[in-house]
């Protein structure tokens, strides 16, 4: 009996090492402690590039932040793997569409339903970059962009865009530019995002219902004050080179800067301002980096008059997309 019982410890010990060998073990994430006084509620990130990041690092990120959900903009071209992963993250995370070949017309409106719902997987498309040096003498109303506007109007999904502006030395759009579109595809959503447009974008919120702003940690607080997540700023050549212009601009500062321009938007709109990162990266993605934007975030978001914090850090957010989580396939 004894002689039994032994072997069978002895059978459950080399199949636990042969399993150890086989597949590794999660690492168990935990959240960094924040102060009283931050924000420290549930997050939705409306501003999310998943084209570089591995599925445990997303997970990572989103667990280790208490990011509930988010917008995630995935490449063209998916494949059995690329499927696997979004349906694997589905109820925590909306994926749009990523690359642009979307508005320069290398896709028909056929190719471009095949993606998006009800046919395909994806929510809509996203970030469609106005700002971008090649895409530039495109318009809202070229062929490539009307077909994008008219799939994502008769799925009722999500169109997110980077509207031009002089910051980016291209050509300011206009507003006459864009209202067509946003009259003619009531059904869409845009979701627009650049501090550097928001008088715009201001203009559109006032007058549709299906038009709404991410305020991004990325591209709101950092660029122009010598700290940046994007390579083509200074100071953010990687996580090391970011975190040093954070700690000489001061975490601190950096919050108390940006409330003054900031807040005072959010409580304009409080209902249609969304919370967002704009990671994009690998390297953006490093836990150390990671940890410096929600801290940001929190302590900015804890800031805020009491009635605009929950709806800036998530409630906005699951309201209206809310619904995509629930029926993704």
């Amino acid at each position: 009996m004894k002689r039994g019982i032994l072997v069978a410890v002895m059978v459950m010990l080399i199949l636990t090492m042969l399993l150890g060998c086989s597949t590794k073990a999660p690492v168990p994430t935990t959240s960094p402690k924040w102060p009283e006084s931050y924000y420290n509620g549930p997050l939705f990130d409306t501003h999310l590039h998943l084209n570089n990041i591995l599925q445990s690092g997303l997970l990572s990120y989103l667990d280790r932040g208490k990011v509930g959900w988010a917008i995630g903009f995935y490449p063209l071209r998916l494949n059995s793997s690329s499927t696997t992963i979004i349906r694997s993250i589905k109820s925590r995370v909306v994926t749009l569409l990523s690359r642009e070949q979307a508005i320069s017309g290398q896709l028909s409106e056929t190719e471009l339903r095949q993606y998006l719902q009800p046919q395909g997987l994806l929510w809509g498309v996203g970030e469609i970059g106005f700002w971008r040096t090649e895409f530039q003498s495109i318009t809202f109303d070229s062929p490539g962009i009307q077909t994008v506007f008219k799939v994502v109007n008769k799925s009722k999904g999500i169109v997110m865009i980077h509207l031009s502006d002089d910051s980016a030395g291209g050509r300011p759009t206009e507003l006459t530019e864009i209202e067509p579109s946003i009259r003619k595809y009531p059904d869409a959503i845009f979701l627009f995002h650049s501090i550097h447009t928001f008088d715009v974008v201001a203009q559109l919120m006032s007058k549709y219902p299906n038009v709404y702003y991410s305020m991004d940690i990325g591209s709101s607080f950092f660029p122009g004050k010598g700290v940046s997540l994007n390579p083509k700023d200074a100071g953010s050549n990687n996580a090391e080179s970011f975190l040093a212009a954070v700690n000489r601009k001061g975490l601190d500062d950096i919050v108390e800067r940006n409330l003054e321009d900031l807040a005072p938007l959010l409580q304009r709109y409080p209902d249609r301002i969304f919370w967002g990162t704009d990671l994009s990266l690998l390297w953006n993605f490093d836990e150390s980096v990671t940890d410096v934007v929600i801290r940001i975030s929190r302590q900015f978001i804890g800031r805020l008059p009491a009635d605009v914090q929950e709806k800036y850090a998530y409630k906005n957010a699951l309201n209206v997309f809310g619904r995509f989580l629930s029926s993704n396939p």
